[in-house]
């Protein structure tokens, strides 16, 4: 595994996966570290929910664009996601991302504590 130096690049030349619903962050860039995607959400859209159980894995929500939520399945508790706030879910939390009448444009950070991370198959670019 290659050690990062530094890298940038416009988000729009991230690999793309689900049609360009995501872009890979973590392997746009060459982060070994932790989990980074952006997802872009149409106007008025709600993903599917999930969690992170499985993995772990905790998770950031930072807006950079537009606005939305993060909604919390089992309270129905609704964090906001905008230029002046940002959300982190632990991952026992079933969660559900919704965006606004501008859509959403937001980034995910996710690692989990203690342990080195481990790139799940699907976010490594390959074929999105």
């Amino acid at each position: 595994m290659a050690e990062l130096s530094a890298k940038g690049c416009a988000i729009d030349e991230l690999p793309d996966l689900w049609d360009g619903f995501a872009r890979l962050v973590r392997a746009g860039l060459g982060i070994n570290g932790f989990g980074a995607n952006i997802m872009i959400l149409p106007p008025d859209y709600s993903t599917k929910p999930h969690d992170e159980t499985a993995t772990g894995q905790e998770e950031l929500y930072v807006a950079l664009s537009g606005s939305g939520a993060l909604v919390l399945d089992e309270s129905g508790e609704r964090l906001p996601l905008d230029a002046d706030h940002l959300a982190a879910v632990g991952p026992s939390i079933a969660r559900t991302l919704t965006s606004g009448a501008d859509g959403l444009r937001v980034l995910i950070v996710g690692g989990t504590p203690g342990k080195p991370y481990e790139p799940p198959p699907w976010s490594s670019g390959a074929g999105g």
